[in-house]
């Protein structure tokens, strides 16, 4: 008959230490993308009021409508041939060497042929 030794291991409080450590590196990997998170929703919201500015004063200056704003928003966002809200590249060729070159990549990984130089591309 096969007994279960209880000291085997070291007993019932092994690992408990590593099991601390892990989670205090758990806790503050959390609370440092919660840093990350409100810096980020900081940062949108800023740039959602530039753009909101930027809008209103192309408006009153070059009498703009709402109109215009919607028919340009949907031709970019149909630039990537997909209607969702993002304007994402799509892997291509590339024209020097003809390797595809995926769409994280600016610039070729085999020649360096830059792919992508839009300053709005992220």
């Amino acid at each position: 008959m096969f007994r279960l030794n209880s000291n085997y291991g070291g007993g019932a409080n092994s690992g408990s230490y590593t099991g601390s450590q892990a989670a205090s590196r758990a806790e503050s990997k959390a609370t440092a993308v919660e840093c990350q998170v409100k810096a980020l929703r900081a940062d949108l919201a800023r740039s959602l009021m530039i753009s909101e500015a930027l809008w209103e004063l192309l408006r009153d200056r070059a009498k703009l409508t709402e109109e215009d704003l919607h028919k340009k928003l949907y031709e970019i966002d149909m630039r990537d041939g997909v209607l969702d809200g993002k304007n994402q590249r799509k892997a291509q060729k590339c024209p020097d060497c003809e390797h595809m070159v995926s769409s994280r990549h600016p610039a070729c990984i085999y020649c360096g042929k830059v792919m992508d130089d839009s300053v709005f591309s992220i």
